[in-house]
């Protein structure tokens, strides 16, 4: 969806529009150059405040072993209706949780996820949805008492639901409120190893190779390290490969979780006297599986940033060096930080017309750059400024998919860091006139809010934003809205949109907006909101930022609904009607509505159809829909005349 209507490919006048690829117009001296940047993938939430998709939790369940405290639960929660499920994060809680509410939903209900921040006693169920509350605070935790639990139970029973709770074991409870609780016990790893891999699609014989893997006693080590269903999952990805002889045993334990801080401190370790070395390991760990193009020019960009002198400290004295012209070269450079190049592949995230190759670098080991960029930025005064002093600068090129790549791996770093000026050092990246460096920010934000704790930080930072006057920082609250991070809440998300499009509404905050709102599109659940809020932003008065986005967006936003597989228009008339009684967009509907009627696909003729023969229901008090259909007619006409010319 964009914010303008798209026009049908064709000559008009003196303009050339096509349907793919780019056309260029005009007495062109010298070259062209057509840039085609940032990357739009959408990181889904771990967790939700609204309802979630029937996909989301079958996907959640896939492979799903049940705990062993799965009985006590079921009978808790059978018995009482509420279930205080005591779970460390990472200990599979959750998931169990999930299971426990989709056995138990009736009617139309489905499971919902509540705001951490919520007070219960305001919960008042109509049908028999399952209700997950997680990520409770202290004070929410003290105010789950024995006689709050009681009224909750009474109205839950009434409507038929449930509600599981999901409690930190470091958070204290009142101790009358046992009768409602139940320790999670998490699955063995082994496991959760063994029936993941059932699910990878294996031939029988490539399964019998895996198994017996499994029960090879360092594979057993490994899985007695820890209770986390996590474990179990990565060691069947592990074994995966040696089912399908792409690794060797040695290999695939070398690339578990485990190993990656041993190989991090190792390669700490080797760089920490070499500012090449350190640039070269910084750029990996921050741009992983990148050409090595890209990563070269990432740490010839950083190492003058990671000097003794840019870090605070004096330069040491060191004896002069022998001269040495031509240095080390790259496979060497590669191996001193137990990195290495990967096999030459064809790129596919480029927008480039054509195609090129690119050799990615990596580490040795799995997880390995995560954990290297953790202990620089975290531990090492001066690395995190050097690296976001680098991607800020204006010498720094944009290269597909850094964005995404570089705003994950700094995601991933924030979650494990400490303070409240987590998110703020962020702020500069977010004030650039370039859409990459905003959607980066996006994206490091969105991979933050995968922490049900800092998801709270983020929408505080994406509220202050959204109020600022700075057109660039608003834009970076639309991006981020187009992630994970608006799927969580979608409400809360067109609110934040409303906010962005307050006074002047230029193109960078537009592209936001159109982006969050195509990812909102993308779950049918939240298509009646969105059209309420085009609803509303279309009846705005005419020099407001919303109306004036809306004018521009609406077209498009048809044409986009009339493509789903959705037979009913029920919930795009109320929208239509008012764009049509909109004198500004009237003219632009009208063509949207007509040309989906003459689209060869016929489906998309027939969904636009009923939509103009709902509207012309009540065509008498409308005068936008009378126009439609005098249009209608026109057209038809005219069809008809020039089928029967060329008959002639």
């Amino acid at each position: 969806m964009s914010e303008h209507p798209e026009p049908e490919p064709g000559r008009t006048g003196d303009h050339q529009r096509v349907d793919q690829g780019a056309a260029v117009h005009g007495n062109v001296q010298g070259d062209v150059n057509l840039t085609f940047g940032t990357a739009t993938r959408v990181v889904k939430p771990r967790f939700r405040e609204g309802p979630y998709p029937a996909e989301d939790i079958s996907e959640r369940l896939h492979a799903f072993v049940e705990p062993p405290s799965c009985a006590d639960a079921r009978a808790v929660l059978d018995r009482r209706r509420v279930l205080l499920l005591i779970g460390a994060a990472g200990s599979g809680a959750g998931t169990a949780a999930f299971a426990l509410l989709r056995d138990r939903i009736t009617g139309d209900g489905r499971i919902i996820g509540l705001d951490p921040s919520r007070d219960l006693a305001e919960l008042n169920p109509s049908d028999g949805s399952g209700y997950l509350l997680r990520g409770v605070n202290a004070e929410s935790a003290e105010a789950l008492t024995d006689v709050a639990l009681a009224a909750l139970h009474e109205r839950l029973r009434a409507a038929g639901a449930h509600l599981v709770v999901i409690v930190n074991p470091a958070l204290r409870l009142a101790s009358t409120t046992a009768r409602w609780q139940v320790i999670h016990t998490p699955p063995h790893p082994a496991e959760v190893a063994r029936a993941r891999l059932g699910t990878m699609g294996l031939t029988e014989e490539q399964l019998s190779l895996a198994l017996a893997a499994l029960g090879d006693p360092q594979v057993k080590a490994h899985l007695e390290t820890s209770r986390e269903p996590a474990v179990g999952t990565e060691v069947a990805e592990e074994l995966r490969h040696i089912a399908l002889g792409t690794k060797e045993l040695h290999e695939a334990l070398g690339g578990l979780t485990r190993t990656a801080a041993d190989h991090a401190a190792q390669t700490l370790r080797a760089v920490r006297a070499d500012g090449d070395a350190l640039a070269l390991a910084t750029s990996i760990a921050l741009l992983e599986r990148h050409d090595r193009t890209v990563i070269a020019r990432c740490a010839a960009g950083l190492r003058p940033l990671l000097d003794r002198s840019a870090l605070g400290r004096e330069p040491e004295a060191t004896a002069a060096p022998e001269t040495d012209v031509l240095g080390d070269d790259f496979t060497t450079r590669l191996r001193k930080v137990n990195a290495h190049p990967l096999p030459r592949v064809v790129d596919s995230s480029s927008h480039h017309w054509f195609r090129y190759w690119i050799e990615p670098i990596a580490f040795q080991r799995r997880h390995q750059a995560n954990a290297v960029l953790s202990r620089l930025w975290l531990d090492y005064d001066g690395i995190a400024h050097a690296v976001l002093t680098w991607l800020r600068r204006d010498s720094t090129r944009y290269s597909p998919g850094i964005d995404y790549t570089a705003g994950l791996a700094i995601g991933r770093v924030l979650r494990q860091a400490t303070g409240p000026e987590v998110l703020r050092q962020l702020r500069h990246l977010a004030e650039s006139p370039d859409r990459w460096r905003r959607r980066l920010v996006a994206y490091a934000l969105n991979e933050a809010a995968q922490d049900g704790l800092l998801a709270g930080a983020v929408r505080d930072q994406m509220s202050r934003w959204s109020r600022y006057a700075n057109e660039h920082l608003r834009a970076t609250v639309a991006e981020t809205c187009g992630g994970g991070f608006g799927l969580i809440r979608p409400e809360r998300t067109l609110s934040l949109l409303d906010r962005v499009l307050y006074g002047s509404a230029p193109t960078s905050v537009r592209t936001g907006v159109s982006l969050s709102l195509a990812v909102l599109l993308t779950e049918s659940a939240n298509t009646g909101l969105v059209f309420d809020t085009f609803t509303d932003w279309i009846a705005r008065p005419e020099d407001t930022g919303q109306h004036s986005y809306a004018l521009g967006a609406i077209p498009g936003l048809i044409a986009d609904f009339l493509q789903l597989d959705v037979d009913d228009p029920g919930p795009l008339l109320p929208l239509v009607r008012e764009a049509l009684n909109n004198a500004q967009a009237r003219e632009s509907v009208v063509q949207a509505l007509l040309r989906a009627e003459e689209s060869p696909n016929p489906r998309i003729r027939a969904r636009a159809t009923a939509l103009i023969t709902a509207l012309a229901a009540d065509a008498g008090r409308q005068r936008g829909v009378r126009t439609l259909l005098v249009a209608r007619l026109h057209r038809r006409a005219r069809s008809e005349n020039l089928a029967e010319g060329a008959a002639a």
